[in-house]
């Protein structure tokens, strides 16, 4: 695990030894200069060396630079570090010629419950600027009670992570503080059967005692897991983390599938939102909820400053995707294994980002060429199709390649009824051939065969036909002495896109819905021919095939 111990912060005005001041605007130079009148927010943070604070320091110096304002930040070595804090507000007091707007203030507190809040409230009255209360709640009875406070519930966090685990039985690994342990009890509050396992910096030796124990691994101090993610890797165990980056980020940029993803506090939202607010004149603060990281989240614009800190890029760039994934496609492989008609659907995509859907799934989805609007970013496709009144599919694809003819994406698939997740598919590696051809108005009409290559037993020795029609409804038809006689079904219909080919049909109102999936191969000179992959019930493959001929 790499340690973030490269102190950004430069030039060092020492009052008490480990107080520093760094500009936004320049990491070398010392801000702290009486005769420049620039507006400015200062920041009193803690714990330079740790990721977590590196990470609300590179938001700070971020957000003040959008938003126009010089950003002075102030950290220090310790987390009981109240003095170098007193000594930060003595810095300030140098200050005299710098319009403050205010200050976001990350309280550091002794182990006997010492502060700087007095100091900082009283140079705040003094300057008539406002004071923001970052990551840290202030203890009860501060001269600060009443500031906005923007942080993390950590219960809340807790909470939110064990909804995310599948497993009711589960171990639960975390270090000994405040903030692990509550988020530890809030875990167990929604799984009362998972195993709480205190930990030391490395988890390693703990997690082996009781690696056969559980196949749902949680790390409430994510870090702590980096020693023993190979070991739960090779054993195949789901993994989870609470705010572990570096080798979890390549985990799931490589989308390994057993682990399952990071619940991270939102270090960077949480920091915008303070500086927004000073900006604002500071008059109500937030609780910013944690968000849970996948691999089909990678792209969402709450990850990204993550991905920016830690040097790592979700997907590679493809130039010119925008153009190159418009057109009709069918889904061939699906993690290296052909898919069956049966699993097939195709998409359309159009320069305007709308597009359509089509699928025969099993007897339960259903969609001819359902609509959609899509967006791509970065190299992520995402649409949603609505299955019913309640359900909804979420997929998002993420090119991974793509040529003329073919293109490769990492697919995951969200179905969510009323509201909720109830399924998670993926990342599956899919392969995608371009469609040239679409038959959908060439099967028009009405065709004459037998049965079906794998429905011999079926097979009456007679011709028969069906009539496709413009409305997606066909019928079909029995030669009874000498007649062509249409059946009965009180529900017959069919869809075509591209080459995909699909149908369903009752035989009375009460029996149960049948269907065919076919890919068509062919129609020339007044022949049509049709082929599918099947899959039998031993996971064989063979295919079948089905020709019929155009009736004038």
């Amino acid at each position: 695990m790499r340690k973030m111990m490269n102190w950004v912060l430069a030039a060092t005005l020492c009052i008490c030894g480990a107080s520093v001041f760094t500009s936004c605007t320049s990491s070398n130079d010392n801000p702290v200069d009486a005769e420049t009148g620039a507006s400015g927010i200062v920041m009193i943070g803690k714990l330079g060396q740790v990721e977590y604070w590196q990470q609300v320091e590179s938001a700070f110096r971020t957000a003040c630079e959008e938003a126009d304002v010089e950003g002075l930040y102030y950290t220090t070595e310790t987390e009981n570090a109240y003095q170098e804090q007193v000594a930060a507000v003595e810095q300030l007091k140098q200050l005299t010629g710098k319009r403050l707007k205010g200050i976001i203030y990350a309280p550091a507190y002794g182990l006997n419950g010492e502060s700087a809040d007095a100091e900082v409230a009283a140079y705040a009255r003094q300057r008539g600027i406002p004071v923001v209360i970052l990551d840290t709640p202030l203890k009860a009875g501060s001269p600060l009670a009443g500031s906005p406070y923007f942080g993390t519930d950590n219960a809340a966090a807790g909470g939110a992570l064990a909804a995310e685990v599948k497993a009711d039985r589960v171990a639960v690994f975390a270090m000994q503080n405040g903030a692990a342990t509550e988020r530890a009890e809030a875990f167990k509050a929604v799984k009362p059967g998972a195993t709480v396992y205190p930990v030391d910096e490395n988890a390693n030796s703990d997690v082996e005692a009781v690696i056969d124990e559980y196949d749902d691994f949680v790390f409430l101090n994510g870090n702590t897991c980096a020693e023993a993610l190979s070991m739960l890797k090779a054993k195949g165990k789901n993994v989870y983390a609470f705010d572990a980056y570096e080798e979890f980020l390549d985990e799931l940029i490589a989308g390994n599938a057993h682990f399952k993803g990071i619940m991270a506090q939102n270090t960077f939202g949480m920091t915008r939102k303070a500086v927004d607010a000073i900006m604002a004149g500071a008059q109500q603060g937030e609780t910013v909820p944690a968000f849970f990281i996948t691999w089909g989240n990678l792209g969402d614009d709450r990850v990204k400053p993550f991905l920016d800190f830690y040097g790592k890029e979700a997907y590679p760039a493809i130039e010119g995707l925008a153009g190159k994934i418009v057109g009709k496609w069918i889904n061939m492989e699906e993690d290296g294994m052909s898919v069956p008609t049966n699993s097939k659907g195709v998409f359309t995509l159009t320069a305007d980002f709308k597009g359509d859907f089509s699928t025969s799934y099993g007897d339960l989805a259903w969609h001819d060429h359902a609509p959609f609007e899509y967006t791509l970013k970065d190299n992520t496709i995402s649409w949603t199709v609505r299955e019913n009144e309640f359900t909804q599919i979420h997929i998002n694809h993420t090119v991974t390649a793509i040529n003329d003819t073919e293109m490769m994406t990492k697919t995951y698939v969200q179905f969510v009824v009323n509201g909720n997740v109830v399924q998670e598919v993926g990342p599956v590696e899919m392969h995608y051939v371009r469609l040239t051809a679409d038959y959908h108005d060439a099967v028009l009409g009405t065709w004459e065969g037998r049965v079906t290559s794998d429905q011999s037993e079926y097979d009456d020795g007679e011709p028969h036909r069906w009539e496709y029609k413009a409305d997606g409804t066909y019928v079909y038809y029995s030669l009874v002495d000498g007649q062509w006689t249409p059946s009965s079904q009180p529900m017959s219909a069919y869809f075509v896109d591209g080459t995909l080919l699909c149908c369903r049909w009752k035989m009375t109102d009460d029996s149960d819905e049948l269907r065919e999936w076919w890919e068509v191969e062919s129609i020339k000179d007044g022949v049509m021919k049709w082929t599918a992959l099947r899959q039998r019930e031993d996971g064989s493959t063979y295919t079948a095939t089905f020709q019929m001929t155009k009736v004038e």
